[in-house]
């Protein structure tokens, strides 16, 4: 469970009531997209926002140039056809 240590302050509201979730997201398309997991996304409870902070998205803008060296592994992929 998690303690008061965890709550961080928002940047859109000011509020100490934001927490880091940890998510998963994909970059590209077709043969070029790529997974990445664990990106840091802070979720705040007073204003119900959900952003990633500059450093993160400077992080993912050198993940996504920088293809190289990353960890090649077969996911599977489910299609949505409703």
């Amino acid at each position: 469970m998690s303690d008061d240590k965890d709550i961080i302050q928002c940047d859109i509201c000011g509020a100490y009531s934001a927490r880091i979730r940890r998510v998963n997201r994909t970059q590209g398309k077709g043969e070029d997209m790529i997974l990445v997991e664990n990106i840091p996304l802070v979720v705040c409870r007073s204003c119900g926002q959900s952003y990633f902070t500059a450093t993160t998205l400077r992080e993912l803008e050198r993940i996504r140039c920088t293809r190289d060296g990353h960890t090649i592994r077969p996911i599977s992929v489910a299609i949505f056809d409703a």
